[in-house]
This record gives structure tokens, C-alpha cells and sequence, in this order.
């Protein structure tokens, strides 16, 4: 009895002492972090030298000051969102292949031949046709020449420069203000008030832990925000995935049905296929992926040759499930059609990713849902 009630005292005093000997280096932790909580707070840093913009969102030749990869940055104020509007690609007429030849839509039902066409002159979202012959008729979307095209005469003039509208896809876009007329905006951002970050590249409804979207939350395309917890690195089979260096990484998330959930939160998530960037990098899907085709496409071969026989109509919905790449000097990459022996066409291999802003439409034909990477 004696021995318990001797290791009970001497319990009882390491458990007296031991809390007075940790507090001062509590307080200094908390103090260190709370220090720098401070001095991040509304900053924010970019991985590259950034591109200056005004505040309607246009680029600022007047802003000199040179900012280098990595510089962290004040802003001032709330940021604001301004709407803009980007082509699918490069701004190219809507096509439809009739016959075996190429047609370019016009609007209204109405189509012209591309051997017609002399020249086209594109901006964001519309094209100026140059006509080639002195009269260039306009079909239906079977190929049969219209009788009139608009209450008007079925053809054009050589002399005649209709404008026509090109797919295009809105694109908000978030801006930071650091200052003598400049601002950053939300794509560029790696760090936000010290914290790593996610950029949407489409609006993104709030879940809970368990899939369920919260009512009436929602973030904006175009926006950056943290994400919750610290990014670890991605296990074979991970779904989205980015890389740090030669590291493939993820970050915390859950997995509900076929769907997988970035945390921002304690108890809150976000759709993963709704990111874009994770702490600035391109964030991979290991696929199948959903594409839309803006226009009509020709199947290609595993050899990379055309295939005639295989017409994907625009507005078709397709699945696909690995990439394939032809070349070194100009690699160019295509994207198999899942259970076929077909692949699409993408375009350039070195532009797959590169930009948040148009990640998805490197081709003049489709739009990937997520970024296709195996």
C-alpha cells in the first residue's frame, strides 16, 4: 500500500511540473504563428512572373514594375470578377462535313463551302468571311443550295464580308489589385494569404462529407480559394492528380460514388473535376473522360491516319480513356474513343494544359470535360 501511495505522489508531481516547464513554448509557437498568419494575410504569390492587367481586365503596358516567379504580393481591397468571353480554340467558322466536303455554318440554317472561302479574319468571338468567287452560294445542312438565305439572295459577292459567330465559352475572371493601376488575376495565383490554393474552372456547388450539395452555395468560375489540409503525394491508383516537380501529388478528398471531393473545409467539399490548378499546377485526370464535339470530326487510326468512314456529328457526346501522341519535333495528341478502335484528334501536344483559361479546347472540335492524362 505504501509503494502505491509513494508512485501516486511522484505521479502526481511530474504531472504538476511538466505543464509549467511546456507553457513558454507554447506561447512562443502560437505567437510565431500568429505573426505570420498576420503578415500573409491578404497576399498573394505567384509561380511565375505574372501578366499585368487593368481593371476591366485588359493587358496593362502601362505597369512596369518587374515581378519575379515566387514574389509575394499585397492587394488591397475585395476582389471583383469581370465577365469575358473566349473562343473555343482558335476563332474558326462552326464546320459540318457534307458529302466528304467541308461546309462552314453561317447561322440561320445556312452553310458555304470551304473551297469558297478566300479567308476568314477572327477575333474572340466572331470571324469575317473573304469570298473567293464573284457569286458563292449558301446550302442547307444536307448540301442542297437554298433558293434564298435570310429573305435575301442565296449567295454572296466576293466584295460582301459577313461576320459570323464562333463557339465560344464564358470565362469570368477573378481579380487581385496589387496597386498603381495593376491587377493579377486569379489563374496566376499559387498562394492565397499564405495558403496553397484551387482555381475553378467551372462554378463549383458546396458538398458535405457525404455528396449532399449544400443549398445555396456555390463558388464562381474563375476563382481561387484554399484548400483544407496539406497536399500528400498520389497513390497509383488516384483519380486527379497534379505534379510537384517530378512528384505526382493530391490533395485531401473523399470518394462518393463515382464522384471525387476536394476538401476546403472542415466539413465542406468541392468537386474535383470542377479544378483546374492545385498550388498553380495543372491538375490531371486519369480518365475515362466526357467529350463534347463542337464540330464534325473524322475518326483517326492508331497509325494517326484519317478515317472516312467514321463521321462523329457535332453535339455527339463522347467517352475517352488514354491519350496517344505522333512525333517529336511537332508531337501532336489524340485521345482514344473508349471500347472502338477510333481516337480523336486533339491538336498540339505542348498546348494540352498550358493555359487554365482554354485547357480544354486545344482543337477546333472538342471540349474535354477534364484534362485526360495516362
Amino acid at each position: 500500500m505504501k509503494f502505491n501511495c509513494k508512485f501516486a505522489l511522484v505521479a502526481a508531481t511530474v504531472l504538476t511540473v511538466a505543464p509549467i516547464l511546456s507553457f513558454p513554448n507554447i506561447t512562443t509557437t502560437v505567437q510565431a504563428t500568429t505573426k505570420k498568419a498576420q503578415a500573409a494575410k491578404n497576399t498573394i504569390q505567384v509561380n511565375k512572373a505574372p501578366i499585368i492587367y487593368d481593371r476591366a481586365g485588359n493587358y496593362n503596358s502601362k505597369y512596369h514594375q518587374n515581378i519575379k516567379a515566387g514574389t509575394r504580393l499585397k492587394y488591397s481591397g475585395k476582389t471583383y470578377i469581370i465577365q469575358q468571353r473566349f473562343a473555343a480554340g482558335i476563332p474558326v467558322p462552326t464546320s459540318r462535313i457534307i458529302g466528304g466536303k467541308l461546309y462552314y455554318s453561317i447561322g440561320k440554317g445556312g452553310y458555304v463551302k470551304e473551297s469558297d472561302v478566300l479567308t476568314w479574319l477572327g477575333n474572340t468571338n466572331t470571324v469575317k468571311l473573304h469570298f473567293r468567287h464573284k457569286k458563292n452560294y449558301i446550302y442547307d445542312k444536307n448540301g442542297k443550295k437554298l433558293v434564298s438565305y435570310n429573305g435575301g439572295k442565296n449567295y454572296f459577292t466576293n466584295k460582301q464580308k459577313p461576320k459570323i459567330e464562333v463557339p465560344y465559352y464564358n470565362s469570368p475572371k477573378q481579380l487581385f489589385n496589387i496597386g498603381k493601376g495593376g491587377y493579377i488575376d486569379a489563374s496566376q495565383v499559387t498562394t492565397l494569404n499564405g495558403k496553397g490554393t484551387v482555381f475553378l474552372n467551372n462554378n463549383a456547388p458546396i458538398y458535405d462529407a457525404t455528396g449532399k450539395q449544400v443549398k445555396n452555395k456555390n463558388l464562381k468560375q474563375g476563382t481561387v480559394l484554399n484548400y483544407y489540409g496539406k497536399p500528400k503525394k498520389a497513390a497509383a491508383n488516384t483519380q486527379f492528380y497534379y505534379y510537384q516537380n517530378k512528384t505526382k501529388m493530391t490533395l485531401p478528398a473523399i470518394q462518393q460514388g463515382d464522384h471525387t471531393y476536394f476538401q476546403i473545409s472542415k466539413t465542406q467539399y468541392i468537386n474535383a473535376a470542377d479544378v483546374a490548378l492545385v498550388d498553380g499546377k495543372t491538375l490531371w485526370d486519369k480518365g475515362p473522360v466526357s467529350v463534347s464535339l463542337i464540330n464534325d470530326a473524322y475518326a483517326y487510326t492508331a497509325k494517326f491516319k484519317q478515317n472516312k468512314k467514321v463521321l462523329y456529328r457535332a453535339g455527339a457526346k463522347l467517352t475517352v480513356d488514354r491519350t496517344k501522341i505522333e512525333g517529336e519535333k511537332s508531337p501532336q495528341l489524340y485521345l482514344h474513343v473508349k471500347g472502338t478502335k477510333n481516337y480523336l484528334y486533339w491538336g498540339n501536344e505542348k498546348d494540352y494544359g498550358a493555359s487554365p483559361l482554354d485547357y480544354r479546347h486545344g482543337s477546333t472540335n472538342l471540349i474535354l470535360q477534364t484534362l485526360l492524362h495516362n
